[in-house]
């Protein structure tokens, strides 16, 4: 159940009936296109209502909740607000919460986010900055802050944040699927090989399982090692979930670099099937073709790579992949 649902209700939970019960009050939840309707006993038969014979009562007035009166309910409030997607009100309730409570770490963080939802990614940084020097180790502020450094190629400082995030993570944390895919996109494998082994050991039943396994079945085909280990990883991803042109991908770079020309144009093949546009299936296809002998058709599998990126050779070259 989502933040946002306990943001609007009640809940109890009764252990001995084996049930949870919760209030609603009416009023918009999550459907923000059209007012609520409420159902009552009598509303759900089919039979038309009578004609009214008297004039109808005016609606009663809604009542009027009073704003809060600290900064952990204009902070709830704020939530609220950003659970419905009023971005401007949420971001006032967070600043009233700041000015109220300015130790808070987790404030700043929250409107941080709000502002990312509203493009405004200079005041999101200076709030998770101010985060974090509330609290130095805090995770999400790290990620947060992190991302967007990598998004303003501030390569160096966005790993000092992954690193530092990664060091105040327990183990098993989900968190280290996240910090894995932003190593991976910082450039740097081995240490995001290192987060998705760390994320899967403790998630053998996670739906995103597959995911992870084909991502770190790439880096290894990528950077050539443990290939023996990438296959395996790319063989369980393709058993256990739907088959995606990535995980066809991954597993024809392996093959590749084993030298297993028939499985990697296979692979290569299906991928394409599934994407006709994916680059590396196109040009890793080439290869596996020029090194059976098939150079024109190679050649035309390695062109059509390259019309879609025309870095990719280059690419390819400093993988070792040529």
């Amino acid at each position: 159940m989502g933040a946002d649902f306990f943001l609007a209700h009640h809940i109890f939970v009764s252990n001995q009936q084996h049930k949870l019960y919760l209030t609603y009050n009416g009023g918009p939840v999550f459907d923000l296109s059209q007012t609520p309707i409420l159902i009552t006993k009598d509303a759900q038969s089919s039979a038309p209502a009578p004609p009214a014979t008297t004039a109808p009562e005016p609606p009663k007035p809604e009542p009027v909740e009073p704003d809060p009166t600290d900064a952990a309910g204009f902070a709830r409030r704020g939530a609220g607000f950003a659970a419905r997607n009023e971005l401007a009100p949420a971001i006032a309730d967070l600043s009233k919460a700041i000015s109220l409570a300015p130790t808070v770490a987790d404030y700043p963080y929250q409107r941080g986010l709000i502002y990312l939802r509203h493009k405004q990614p200079f005041l999101a940084m200076a709030d998770f900055d101010q985060t974090l020097k509330l609290k130095p180790d805090d995770i999400p502020a790290l990620i947060a802050r992190a991302t967007l450094r990598l998004i303003g190629r501030e390569t160096a400082q966005a790993v000092q944040d992954l690193d530092a995030a990664d060091k105040a993570s327990a183990k098993q944390d989900d968190v280290h699927i996240q910090i894995g895919a932003l190593y991976e996109r910082a450039n740097m494998p081995a240490q995001a090989i290192n987060q998705f082994s760390l994320w899967i050991d403790a998630h053998d039943e996670d739906a995103r399982l597959p995911q992870a396994l084909s991502d770190r079945c790439w880096l290894r085909a990528l950077t050539g090692v443990d290939l023996d280990k990438a296959l395996k990883d790319c063989d369980r991803a393709l058993r256990t979930s739907p088959k995606t042109a990535f995980m066809f991908n991954s597993r024809g770079l392996v093959h590749l670099r084993l030298g297993d020309l028939d499985k990697a144009i296979a692979d290569y093949t299906s991928a394409l099937a599934l994407n006709p546009k994916l680059g590396w299936s196109l040009y890793g296809r080439g290869l596996a073709k020029q090194r059976k002998g098939l150079a024109a058709d190679g050649d035309a599998d390695i062109a059509a790579a390259l019309a879609i990126n025309p870095k990719l050779a280059d690419e390819a070259k400093r993988r070792g992949v040529t």
